[in-house]
């Protein structure tokens, strides 16, 4: 499966400090080469973070749960917004992104409730939400370039390219994070 030329890490924050421009209250961006979880980052940094990462060594999933880190293959990040207490946001994040992602797969992609996007079954992107006293830390991971799975997860999970779509994980980024901060926002 061919792999696309894909945007350097280093490269990101300019983008993603001028497309957060744009999508209050997001304000400060900060890209990792490699952390436990960008969970941690993105709430010990306040609200109006974005925090995304190459590689995350302990990423964090619902009820417990890992997030199976892919490397280079996978996109994490996670949002620091106000907290609210609006019902079902897991939910309503989850729909969102996969509205989003649907622009690449159309009709393909399953909302699994609360928190699961499913393409063929196979999970392709989650979502976690941890509320405190007034901030809200949003998590999502999106399996994006070729995987090789681990024994645990073949057959259970799926990327963007093994369903047949090329694309750069900063691309993917810019693609989603509007219509997660609107659908957390209502704005």
């Amino acid at each position: 499966m061919p792999v696309i030329e894909t945007v350097p890490l280093h490269c990101w924050a300019d983008r993603l400090e001028a497309l957060c421009a744009t999508l209050p209250p997001l304000h400060r961006v900060r890209v990792m080469a490699e952390i436990d979880t960008t969970q941690d980052l993105a709430r010990d940094s306040g609200i109006g973070t974005l925090v995304t990462t190459d590689r995350q060594r302990a990423g964090r999933g619902q009820r417990g749960n890992r997030w199976a880190d892919t490397g280079e293959s996978g996109l994490a990040f996670s949002i620091c917004l106000p907290a609210t207490n609006q019902p079902e946001r897991s939910l309503v994040l989850a729909r969102a992104l996969a509205e989003s992602l649907g622009t690449l797969l159309p009709d393909r992609i399953e909302v699994k409730p609360p928190n699961d996007l499913l393409v063929d079954g196979r999970k392709l992107a989650g979502v976690l939400i941890e509320q405190s006293v007034g901030a809200a830390v949003i998590g999502i991971g999106i399996n994006v370039g070729p995987v090789e799975w681990d024994e645990e997860l073949e057959g259970r999970a799926i990327s963007l390219a093994e369903a047949g779509v090329q694309c750069d994980r900063l691309e993917v980024l810019e693609l989603v994070l509007p219509a997660v901060v609107h659908a957390w926002t209502g704005e």
